[in-house]
């Protein structure tokens, strides 16, 4: 990188950071319009930064303003005084100097810009160590090999949503390569389980966890049985004072079999360690859990949603999704949380 590279980089991130109450990238990157990947690269690489966005900046750090929940912005053109434009034109003028003098470099590896979506749901910044729990299969309904007496006994035979276990389990390792990340059933877990970060995986009918986790949250989205869905357990939203039922769908033709069920994707604050998190990841069918998983994991729309996610609900930490989770021949697809038809209900 060349020394003015470098300095318009440092003039960028120094100016973020003189702003009282320290600007984060996310704040900086929702005012912009930007994601955060482009102003963590301004501001450690500055390439190729496009005169529009420097504007911007200059506006945005020259004539600070806040929305109505009091998030930063960025100020229109005829809301400047005369005194902040003046401030407006001399800090772009500084800015234009510098990108002339800056040098184009290469795209940074990867590993340079971890932030590429405006947020990791699966990325946990501390040391707390990690439990993902899951149900278990009733006894009557595991494979023989489930059972320790069988010469090839697997425990895994006995977890509940295995699927969505692996996929979530490989992708939080991933994200957290130096976290203690174990993966537990409801009955197995340890005293010592439930004060750090906990993901919940099923609900009702095999994971009594979410059931009481559910509970001492007050999350607004509840599964109930019904006598119409056997096999799975169906949600229930209490809004305004009243109640709506959500249930999968089956196709017309019997071979066809599940075309829809549900997901429900809920992040708050541990109960018993607020400063850690409670994911849940829940369905009426497995299709269903592993959809709530699949939305934040699956590489080709984990940061299209995490995007939805940002934009919605922005720093919040606690937010929850009850979404539709199409299935096409027993295949789960990855729920988009960008189409309004498989959002069902969120808050807060």
């Amino acid at each position: 990188m060349s020394e003015a590279n470098r300095t318009l980089a440092q003039r960028l991130r120094r100016q973020r950071e003189a702003v009282e109450g320290r600007l984060t990238q996310p704040q900086v990157a929702r005012a912009l319009g930007v994601s955060v990947a482009t102003v963590s690269s301004d501001e450690n690489i500055a390439r190729g930064i496009p005169l529009t966005r420097l504007g911007k900046y200059a506006t945005f750090y020259a004539a600070p303003r806040a929305d109505e929940d009091a998030r930063a912005r960025l100020a229109a053109e005829d809301e400047l005084t005369d005194e902040e434009r003046a401030a407006r034109d001399d800090l772009l003028d500084e800015l234009k100097a510098l990108r002339g003098a800056a040098a184009p470099v290469p795209d940074p590896p990867a590993s340079m810009l971890p932030n590429a979506a405006p947020r990791r749901t699966w990325r946990f910044d501390d040391e707390a160590p990690v439990r993902v729990v899951c149900g278990q299969i009733p006894v009557e309904a595991r494979s023989p090999l489930a059972s320790p007496d069988n010469l090839n006994h697997t425990e895994m035979f006995s977890f509940a949503d295995a699927d969505a276990l692996v996929e979530l389990f490989g992708h939080i390792r991933a994200e957290n390569p130096a976290l203690d990340v174990r993966f537990r059933t409801s009955a197995g877990m340890g005293s010592d389980d439930v004060s750090g970060h906990l993901v919940l995986l099923g609900g009702l009918g095999w994971n009594q966890a979410t059931v009481w986790y559910t509970r001492q949250a007050d999350v607004p989205v509840t599964q109930i049985s019904d006598p119409d869905f056997p096999d799975g357990e169906i949600f229930e939203v209490t809004r305004d004072g009243g109640r709506r039922k959500y249930v999968p769908r089956m196709a017309d033709n019997p071979d066809l079999g599940l075309v829809e069920d549900l997901g429900l994707l809920v992040r708050i604050a541990n109960p018993f360690n607020r400063s850690r998190t409670l994911t849940i990841c829940n369905g009426v069918y497995s299709r269903g859990v592993l959809g709530a998983v699949r939305c934040l994991t699956d590489a080709n729309l984990r940061e299209r949603n995490e995007q939805y996610i940002f934009d919605r609900f922005g720093e919040a930490g606690e937010f929850g999704i009850l979404m539709r989770v199409r299935v096409l021949r027993g295949k789960t697809i990855t729920p988009d949380l960008h189409d309004p038809d498989i959002r069902l209900f969120e808050w807060p």
